[in-house]
């Protein structure tokens, strides 16, 4: 890891030329948006709130409601302006079966996808659950071009990623090499360092990761996206299993860091996003709204931002979304 002593530098002359920054209120056509797989990280008693991110996921409100049948729920998809979106909710079962409730919500709902992982958050929990995400994309036949992570408590303006998405990688092979997200702090020209204190939720151990700081990455909650070609080359590479950090989104931002060491060209694309520190600007019309990615919301602001998402009236106010939710 000595290599990464020298990562402001190069990521300043290699990297940073690729790097793009998006304008948010662009839509797109949803015809034109690339596959895009996505692992929305839930735990095995959120049955509750999956039952209300399905309205952003799986956009069908019938299905929650039990007026209409299952199976519109991928049909209905397009409404949300990224028809080719196949989301799954990701939470892990070890290596035993599920429970007979998650066995049935799977059966009803098509949604979920089973991990060999142990649910948490410290310890690097999170990080092996990444990877098994990643793993499963890779080996269970999924053929999407795109990957995507995203935390259950986030909002995704989907018709404005896919812009951001078109509008960064304008090419297969773009596509292919690309690492999307909020880069941590908006300055990739400062790296983020580790935190040492035991009592951090970001604790991350010296022994695990020793240097002083990380090279740059995305946030995890928010979301990121790996491209296809990308996330074979890091499974591939062997370097998770080398680098295993405790902080899933730097452990992820070392893993990119080492493809680009071995000379493969990362695509990096910056979306407008909530970085999880900041202060927040959740008042306005929705064409001014500058997030694609909000993170760190309730279900019930989650769905109040889909259903303007939905509407997609650049006059609507989304200051009631951010009102107290239960």
């Amino acid at each position: 890891m000595s290599a990464l002593l020298a990562l402001v530098s190069l990521f300043s002359l290699r990297s940073l030329q690729a790097l793009v920054v998006h304008e948010h209120n662009v839509n797109s056509d949803a015809g034109d948006c690339p596959s895009m797989f996505v692992a929305v990280f839930s735990r095995l008693n959120a049955a509750k709130r999956r039952a209300v991110l399905r309205k952003l996921w799986v956009n069908d409100a019938s299905a929650l409601d039990g007026s209409g049948p299952v199976e519109s729920i991928l049909e209905q998809a397009n409404k949300q302006g990224w028809a080719t979106i196949e989301a799954n909710f990701a939470v892990c079962t070890g290596d035993s079966s599920p429970s007979k409730e998650l066995q049935e919500e799977a059966n009803t709902y098509n949604d979920l996808l089973f991990l060999n992982c142990e649910e948490g958050y410290g310890n690097g929990a999170l990080t092996r659950k990444t990877l098994a995400a990643m793993q499963a994309f890779r080996d269970g036949g999924y053929q999407q071009q795109l990957f995507m992570k995203v935390d259950d408590d986030a909002f995704v303006a989907r018709r404005r990623l896919c812009s951001a998405v078109q509008q960064g990688a304008t090419d297969q092979p773009s596509l292919e090499a690309s690492y999307m997200g909020v880069i941590t702090g908006g300055n990739p020209a400062v790296p983020a360092q580790p935190h040492r204190d035991r009592t951090s939720p970001f604790f991350e151990p010296p022994d695990v990761y020793p240097n002083a700081s990380y090279p740059p990455s995305m946030e995890g909650g928010p979301g990121y996206i790996l491209g296809r070609g990308l996330l074979r080359r890091i499974l591939e590479s062997g370097t998770p299993q080398r680098h295993m950090l405790w902080v899933e989104d730097k452990a992820v931002g070392v893993w990119v860091h080492d493809i680009e060491e071995s000379g493969s060209k990362v695509n990096w694309v910056n979306i407008a996003g909530t970085d999880g520190y900041s202060r927040w600007k959740d008042s306005g019309k929705w064409s001014d709204y500058p997030y694609v990615l909000r993170h760190h919301l309730t279900e019930g602001q989650v769905a109040c931002m889909t259903g303007i998402a939905l509407e997609d009236n650049p006059n609507k106010f989304v200051d009631d979304c951010f009102k107290p939710f239960g």
